[in-house]
């Protein structure tokens, strides 16, 4: 049976979270998060909606005994989510497909009670897990590829004669301009109206330190690009926004050199979202056919008219 974790399931999440499938690679190779001290924090005042942990602890005497646990991370904006960690990884039995299948359902039957709109995962194309979500009532929205420098970390921040500029206060309409001209339509519905930037605030504790900077380029008073640099304790992330004019080839160009100066590919991601709100139709009440066909009215009758019956 699936429920909300509780200290009685410290031990069944230590033992598990090694086998963890993570779906939130920003967070997992920037701070390394452990399941276990995000779901303990959950009882504690300054981590409560920060994360919520579903457990699922068969009887092992059970013919078909599944256990394991999915985490779910908040997002600032309070009306989604995204899923962070289900345990035990898929390994190709039934089992273990089911489980995550049932700990999806839970999920969304939660997050749908609690008021929020949306489930968001960020799914690996090379496996399984996809059939999964997709079972559950998921849909791909958008595809992306991450790609990783491992050798010896350097500051990201772009100098001076790159283009771009630190962001000012100005340059938010711009900038939201130029992620609504340039951000596919079933991303916004799925990530929300709003320019999505990642902030992983809500899910870490206050001793794991981060810091964000922004950039933009500017050219004739028109923002051209946005720069988005998330600095984590162990790398830095970037984020990068680019106009409809530098549109074309301008992907495969960008990944080339990427490629070129070293980076690998991490993960081919399907991101997929599920919608626990939809819009209702309300039936209207029928009139009563009195109703339908009107109401028949009397000529208005003045006081003159009423005088001369009188007589």
């Amino acid at each position: 049976m699936v429920r909300q974790f509780s200290l009685a399931d410290i031990l069944l999440v230590k033992r598990l979270q090694e086998q963890a499938a993570c779906l939130d690679l920003e967070t997992a190779l920037l701070w390394s998060p452990a399941p276990l001290s995000l779901a303990v924090m959950e009882y504690m005042p300054l981590g409560q909606g920060a994360s919520t942990t579903l457990v699922e602890n068969s009887s092992p005497s059970h013919r078909q005994a599944a256990q394991g646990f999915l985490q779910a991370w908040g997002r600032p904006d309070g009306l989604s989510c995204h899923v962070g960690f289900i345990a035990p990884a898929l390994d190709g039995s039934s089992i273990t497909f089911r489980l995550w299948c049932d700990l999806l359902e839970h999920l969304t039957v939660a997050k749908g009670s609690w008021g929020l709109e949306r489930i968001l995962a960020r799914v690996p194309e090379d496996g399984r897990a996809v059939d999964a979500f997709r079972q559950t009532g998921f849909s791909v929205y958008s595809r992306r590829r991450v790609l990783r420098f491992e050798r010896d970390v350097v500051d990201a921040t772009p100098s001076p004669s790159s283009g771009f500029r630190p962001l000012t206060q100005r340059d938010a309409p711009a900038v939201l301009k130029l992620h609504h001209g340039t951000t596919p339509r079933p991303v916004q519905h799925a990530e929300g109206s709003s320019l999505g930037r990642y902030d992983p605030t809500p899910v870490l504790p206050w001793w794991k330190s981060h810091h964000i900077k922004e950039y933009v380029s500017e050219q004739d008073g028109e923002i051209l690009a946005y720069l988005h640099i998330l600095f984590g304790q162990r790398g830095q992330w970037l984020t990068i926004v680019l106009g409809p004019g530098t549109s074309g080839k301008i992907d495969a160009l960008l990944s080339e050199a990427l490629e070129s100066a070293g980076f690998d590919e991490v993960a081919s991601e399907a991101m997929m979202v599920k919608h626990t709100t939809a819009r209702a139709k309300i039936a209207v009440n029928k009139l009563s056919p009195a109703l339908e066909k009107g109401v028949e009215t009397a000529a208005p009758i003045s006081s003159s008219q009423r005088r001369e019956r009188a007589l």
